[in-house]
């Protein structure tokens, strides 16, 4: 026989997930919050029986999945990646140094240059193109003239050139500095009683790895692992996260 005391406590579905208050947009699959204890427990006696126990250690993490990978959003949940942004127009690259082959092309960082490039050796001699080198300025590909006598397969060249530029936005991987920001989570579920079930980090950071994967015939999600930090302006038993049921009158945008 069914036992069921409150039919809209039976959690159906997902729901949105706000960083700093800004909806991060459709969610895919599971969401999760995991509270993990590490307990000392005292044995004592003849068997060994546990007399006590205590709550020595505590972490909080929660996972789920972006339908969307909207960069803007990927970038301000991990803050160690810096923002590239690129308007319309042309820039100029003085001096970029490649090598040149005369079995391969060789890239040039930018393409679609404009029609005057200069091209030296190391040292600054001039060279000559269709002399010296021959340069595909749609793809900023360069390679050497068999027969130059200026240049040996595997010379590096030195190259400066105006390109065409594109309005862009993203970020860039690598190298940058370790940050302390920290932002706040909440994760809303509607009941089926019309109250919401909020979940609220009051400090909280992404770590793991960040994997974009490109799937032949399926969406591809990114997973996102949130760490909890301690907010000790909290108070105790609430520092690192709260769950409260909420009328959508407190709900963003008043609910959905």
């Amino acid at each position: 026989m069914a036992n069921v005391r409150r039919p809209n406590d039976i959690i159906l579905g997902s729901g949105r997930m706000f960083i700093n208050g800004e909806d991060v947009g459709q969610l895919k699959e599971d969401v999760t919050f995991e509270h993990e204890k590490t307990m000392y427990e005292l044995k004592a006696g003849f068997p060994a029986a546990v007399v006590l126990t205590a709550l020595t250690g505590e972490s909080l993490k929660s996972e789920f999945q972006l339908l969307e990978t909207n960069l803007d959003v990927i970038c301000r949940l991990m803050p160690e990646y810096l923002p590239i942004t690129e308007t319309g127009g042309t820039a100029t690259v003085e001096n970029e140094v490649v090598a040149v082959f005369s079995v391969k092309h060789s890239m040039l960082a930018n393409d679609k240059l404009e029609p005057t490039v200069a091209v030296t050796t190391t040292e600054g001699s001039s060279l000559v193109e269709g002399t010296d080198y021959y340069l595909d300025r749609l793809r900023g590909a360069i390679y050497r003239v068999p027969a130059s006598t200026l240049l040996n397969d595997g010379d590096s060249v030195k190259v400066s050139y105006t390109h065409k530029t594109f309005e862009a936005s993203g970020f860039g991987i690598g190298g940058g500095a370790s940050t302390d920001v920290t932002f706040q989570v909440d994760f809303y579920h509607k009941r089926r009683d019309g109250r919401y079930r909020r979940i609220r980090i009051w400090k909280a950071k992404v770590d793991g790895n960040f994997i974009m994967a490109f799937k032949e015939a399926a969406e591809s999600p990114l997973s996102v692992t949130v760490t909890a930090l301690a907010d000790s302006s909290k108070p105790a038993g609430q520092q690192f996260l709260t769950t409260m049921d909420i009328p959508a009158q407190a709900v963003p945008d008043g609910g959905w």
